[in-house]
């Protein structure tokens, strides 16, 4: 009987104080349609207080997708204080959690620096949590930084706080088994395979984890009814049991020159594949097995793709980060050396009925992720991905995709953590034995060239030397 009592009691108070036991709702700036900055950040509050949302997260200015975002960030440095203030009096009123993410200036080494914040204010308007990184990642200021930041609300979900190079830098093993995410501070920039709004999406969908980012949504059931305009509000479960289809692709603002000048990569044939095409493309001892299955939308052939693998390390700001690529990707002109991805229509008119992906993937300190990008916004199902892992003296991992259209990209990204390295530090950040693999490296193609070069002049050299000798005996 007294078991009774409490469980009713617990519900009451769940339901009198607007608290779910088993989720939490959540809100996003759609910045794609709105003027926003950083005066307008107590209004978002309070348009979210009205839909009973937990947490909203604001967007920060190089969310904004408008020319001198940032450059009217950088004038509103100097009132940092007021907009921390306002934000904290429209989360005490509204009686919401909020988190912002916002710059401001600090005094280094004799010169002004950026520091980036991602800042928690909980329902009282405290500030209860504080991630910070200098801007210049190259910067020595002592801005008392963490690994990652971390919450606990009211409502009984722990969140981890990140900014956006951290899920590419850092193992999802770090995090200590944390559900819950939110992603803010947009920073990676957009190179092959790693473009900023696609990547998180994966990352969720792998480790199968809520992230909440200041651009979108990854997980939880989105509600676009209930909320005006410029939010998008969604239902998250706080295990991350979601049944939901998970968004793992969005529209691209722009497309980026791939340099594949360190890439294997061969043309797909499109003819062939109409009744079912398979090639091996392999860098090294690294080799990936494509089969594909596509046909024309059409008579003529518009674009051109290419199959590509990829087996070393790519530069992030001051970090080099352990890469293993397999993918298949659209160009409008296909070359050695570059890649324009994309097309002049923004779609492509070729209907992949299936394309099958397989590598042997690095099992040492390691993840592996689907890597989707599409000329247009999409949510894919169960029937229209598979992606699976298994695991034995290596991973030999799958990425399957089924009629699909306007496909710009898709593949395997894989991470091998124990080949990261940090020049600024001249040290590696997770492996202190060494570059894991120099063999790989000493291979590559330009090194080789170089060292031909140089073998070429000393060649010379020798037999200047040579000859002197010979005539002074």
């Amino acid at each position: 009987m007294g078991i009774s009592i409490f469980v009713l009691c617990s519900l009451c108070f769940c339901s009198v104080f607007g608290y779910n036991t088993y989720s939490y709702k959540a809100a996003v700036v759609d910045v794609a349609k709105g003027d926003f900055h950083s005066g307008k950040y107590a209004d978002i509050v309070y348009e979210a207080a009205k839909l009973n949302v937990d947490i909203v997260v604001l967007p920060s200015p190089n969310d904004i997708p408008s020319e001198g975002a940032l450059e009217l960030c950088m004038n509103e440095l100097d009132n940092y204080d007021e907009i921390v203030k306002s934000v904290s009096t429209a989360a005490k009123e509204g009686q919401v959690y909020v988190v912002a993410h916002l710059y401001e200036k600090t005094h280094c080494q004799d010169k002004q620096e950026l520091i980036r914040s991602n800042l928690v204010f909980d329902r009282r308007g405290n500030i209860v949590s504080v991630y910070r990184k200098p801007l210049n990642t190259l910067s020595k200021c002592n801005t008392t930084m963490l690994k990652s930041g971390r919450f606990t609300t009211d409502f009984g979900t722990t969140f981890g706080i990140l900014m956006e190079e951290d899920i590419l830098l850092k193992n999802a093993s770090e995090f200590d088994g944390i559900k819950n995410f939110i992603l803010a501070g947009s920073f990676v920039p957009k190179t092959s395979f790693l473009f900023a709004k696609q990547f998180p999406s994966s990352w969720a969908y792998v480790n199968n984890v809520n992230l909440i980012t200041a651009n979108g949504i990854f997980g939880g059931n989105i509600d676009l009814k209930s909320a005006p305009n410029q939010l998008i509000v969604a239902e998250f479960n706080k295990e991350a049991r979601n049944d939901v289809p998970r968004p793992l692709t969005v529209t691209p603002d722009s497309f980026s020159t791939g340099d594949f000048s360190q890439y294997s990569i061969k043309p797909l044939d499109l003819d062939a594949s109409s009744q079912g095409y398979t090639d091996t493309v392999c860098q090294g001892t690294f080799c990936c097995q494509f089969y594909v299955k596509a046909s024309l939308i059409g008579s003529k052939q518009g674009i051109t793709y290419g199959l590509v693998a990829f087996d070393g390390t790519q530069q992030l700001s001051a970090n080099y980060i352990g890469v293993q690529t397999c993918s298949i990707v659209a160009c409008a002109g296909l070359y050695k050396r570059s890649c324009f991805v994309g097309s002049e229509n923004n779609s492509t008119n070729v209907k992949f009925e299936k394309i099958t992906i397989n590598g042997n993937f690095s099992e040492d300190n390691s993840a592996q992720f689907p890597s989707i990008l599409t000329s247009t916004q999409d949510v894919f199902k169960k029937e229209n991905l598979k992606f699976t892992i298994q695991n034995k003296n290596f991973k030999y991992v799958t990425a399957e995709l089924y009629n699909k259209e306007n496909v710009l990209s898709f593949g395997i990204f894989g991470r091998v953590y124990s080949r990261d390295y940090d020049t600024s530090e001249f040290g590696r950040v997770n492996n202190t034995d060494g570059i894991s693999d120099f063999s790989e490296y000493i291979s590559s193609e330009n090194v080789q060239e170089f060292f031909d070069y140089l073998w070429i002049r000393l060649r010379i050299v020798i037999f200047i030397v040579s000859i002197y000798v010979l005539e002074m005996m």
